[in-house]
Order: C-alpha cells, then sequence, then structure tokens
C-alpha cells in the first residue's frame, strides 16, 4: 500500500504543462534493437550481441519513468569486461510499446522479459545475471525467482525489492479504476504532464544534484511517447500478479544489494530488511548517495558489479 502510494504521489507531482505526442523512433540508437511479445513492440540495446567466447550475458532493467538510457555509464564498462549485455525499456515506457490495458505486476513483467530472453536466446540455454533498479529491482526479483534454473545472479540497485510479492490493496487499486477517477487521472496527466524543469527538479531529488541538459533530455524524451500518461495510471490500476513468489527461494543464488546509504527515494532500511529475511545475500552501501549510484558513482559501481559477476560465473 504504501510503496503504491509513493508511485502514485510522485508520478502526480511530477506532471506539468505540455501534451504527449511523440511516437517511436524506428532506430532511436544505432544499437537498438525490437521484438513482439504479447503484441507489444519491446525495445532493446545490446552490446557484444556476437561475441564468441563471452563470460556471460547480462540483462539491465530500468527503474520509474527510466528507461535504456539509465544505464548509459554502465554497459560500455560491462561489454569491456567480456559480458554480452541487453538493456530493455520495460512495456510502457522508454521506446517500448504502450498498451494501457497491460498487467504491470511485477510477475507479469517477469514473465514479458523471460519470453524477450527466449528470443533473444534462440536455443541457447546458458544462464543470465540479472540487474535491476528501483521499481526494475523489484522485477528483476520476480524475473530471478521466476526462472531461477536460468538465472545466475541477481543484483538489486536501489530496488523496490519485496520478500513475498502480495502487494496489491484493492482499496488503491479500485479507486485508480474508478471511470471518473481514472479519466481525470488521464486527463490530467495528458494535459499537464512531465516538462524539462520538472524532470530536472525529480533527477536532483534522486542524484543530489542537478543534472545537466542532455541528462534531463535523454530522460524526458522517451516520456514523451504518447501513452506514456495510460502507463503511469495503469502502473497502479492494473498490478494485480499473476504467480506467487517469495524472497525466500533466492537463497540458492548469488545476490547482491547496492544502496545509496541516503537514498530518500526507497531507503536503505528496504534492502536491510530483505537481507535479514535472506542473510545470504550481499549488501554493498555506498556512503553519501542518493538513488542512482550507476549514475552518480559509475566507477565504483561498475566494479562493484564486475567483481560480483567475476565470482559468479559459474
Amino acid at each position: 500500500m504504501r510503496l503504491l502510494a509513493v508511485l502514485l504521489l510522485f508520478s502526480l507531482s511530477a506532471f506539468a504543462a505540455g501534451p504527449l505526442h511523440r511516437s517511436i523512433p524506428e532506430k532511436p540508437y544505432p544499437n537498438s534493437r525490437f521484438a513482439t511479445v504479447d503484441s507489444i513492440r519491446i525495445h532493446y540495446r545490446t552490446w557484444n550481441d556476437s561475441l564468441a567466447g563471452a563470460k556471460g550475458k547480462v540483462l539491465l532493467i530500468h527503474g520509474f519513468v527510466g528507461s535504456t538510457f539509465c544505464w548509459r555509464n554502465n554497459s560500455d564498462s560491462l561489454a569491456a569486461a567480456g559480458y554480452r549485455v541487453v538493456a530493455v525499456d520495460l512495456p510502457g515506457w522508454g521506446y517500448s510499446g504502450r498498451d494501457p490495458n497491460l498487467n504491470q505486476s511485477q510477475s507479469n513483467r517477469a514473465r514479458i522479459l523471460w519470453e524477450l530472453l527466449d528470443q533473444i536466446d534462440g536455443g541457447d540455454t546458458s544462464k543470465w545475471h540479472i540487474i535491476g533498479h528501483s521499481m526494475g529491482g523489484g522485477t528483476a526479483e520476480a524475473v530471478a525467482l521466476t526462472r531461477p534454473g536460468r538465472t545466475r545472479s541477481l543484483v538489486i540497485v536501489a530496488g523496490m525489492v519485496f520478500l513475498s510479492n502480495n502487494n496489491v490493496n484493492i482499496t488503491v487499486v479500485g479507486l485508480v479504476n474508478h471511470p471518473v477517477y481514472k479519466k481525470l487521472l488521464l486527463s490530467y496527466a495528458e494535459n499537464n504532464y512531465l516538462t524539462f524543469n520538472n524532470i530536472r527538479r525529480q533527477l536532483k531529488g534522486t542524484y543530489g544534484f542537478l543534472p545537466d541538459t542532455a541528462t534531463t533530455m535523454g530522460y524526458l524524451e522517451p516520456l514523451l511517447v504518447e501513452g506514456t500518461a495510460g502507463t503511469v495510471v495503469n502502473l497502479i490500476g492494473n498490478s494485480r500478479e499473476i504467480c506467487d513468489l517469495d524472497a525466500k527461494n533466492l537463497s540458492g543464488m548469488p545476490v547482491l544489494l547496492i544502496w545509496g546509504k541516503k537514498d530518500r527515494t526507497i531507503r536503505l532500511s528496504t534492502g536491510k530488511t530483505l537481507k535479514r529475511y535472506l542473510p545470504s545475500v550481499e549488501l554493498e552501501v555506498i556512503p553519501h548517495v542518493r538513488h542512482m549510484p550507476m549514475e552518480t558513482e559509475p566507477a565504483l559501481f561498475n566494479r562493484m558489479v564486475t567483481e560480483f559477476l567475476g565470482r559468479n560465473r559459474n
């Protein structure tokens, strides 16, 4: 209930004047790829996709209002370390397709991502290292729990982790799906949405400093794709889990949590709670960092991740 309310308040507080109208470009980045899952066109990017003898395969999953852009300081480092890397835009975000009726639960996102990875893999059954940030950290956890036999390791960065995934509150869902209230939310979102100044202000809160123009635009441009407002509303109104998941089933898997000590978005106490529930997980805390350690301390973050992956290649 509390996490869902935070998402709703965060999304509404970010709205400002400017309708959403942009279409999805055919080639957002030079290494962009598209695949279709459940009639939704999923955008992802690849590094070292034809590398022979790669050390392993890494999937990067962004957080709320994010996209593959969030991993710009990390993907090249992982590729240089010898890994095949895939960064994905979750359905409804980035340059992936929008479906206002899509179930946005963590377990359903996990199902969609595994179907995407099955397409990417072809007949390759080797395991994946799964890395997720914030909302995408919960998705990454669900991905690992859904197919532990295909998961080599899990890294959660300041994540919306769960002990069990019974996160749907009927009262909140019913309110958001009420025809009058939902219409009001969508109208408000579409006509008073994200602007440069508001995105920059939100990023300042998660970074701890004011981002530059290029960074702000990197976040803003995918959010201007038509249908993003529906994703924001649907995130709360349609997120019933499709299967039961419990974090205790991660006990046999290498798991690393990375958190900023000064994170005000998803506080360090969330990671410590999972650590108490599952003592086998590793917890790395970065001092003086807020919610985006992979962006604000990339050198340290990349070293932590590559060392962890290196210890867990087999």
